[in-house]
């Protein structure tokens, strides 16, 4: 049986760590990258994403959105969900086709329901 793999995006140290850890408890193999620069390498790393988690406001350099460009790039129907508190207005010009946006802050049972509507959207 083939396990669900997500790369999770996110420089917030706290959220992240919360998010992580209850979709591991759910079943999932979790790669946590704390910034675009660590996502970038961690899509280099052989083996295939089953979904993408990504903050979109990253600090310095490349935001979620090109971390989501660069994933889709390497893995075209990967499942995307962007986390924010303030780029919600952005996604729906700037996401990527088929992917699901949660407000920050969050409960990590939204990140997981989204991953769930993010599969649905890239297998409709």
């Amino acid at each position: 049986m083939h396990q669900f793999r997500v790369l999770f995006v996110d420089d917030d140290f706290i959220s992240s760590m919360e998010c992580c850890e209850f979709l591991r408890e759910s079943g999932m193999c979790v790669t946590e990258a704390s910034s675009a620069a660590a996502a970038f390498q961690a899509l280099e790393t052989p083996g295939r994403l089953s979904g993408l988690v990504t903050d979109i406001n990253l600090g310095a350099g490349p935001d979620g959105f090109e971390v989501a460009l660069r994933a889709r790039a390497t893995c075209p129907d990967i499942p995307v969900v962007y986390i924010s508190g303030s780029d919600g207005e952005r996604h729906a010009t700037e996401g990527v086709k088929g992917s699901v946006f949660v407000t920050k802050p969050m409960h990590p049972r939204q990140v997981l329901e989204a991953l769930g509507r993010a599969i649905d959207q890239q297998t409709a």
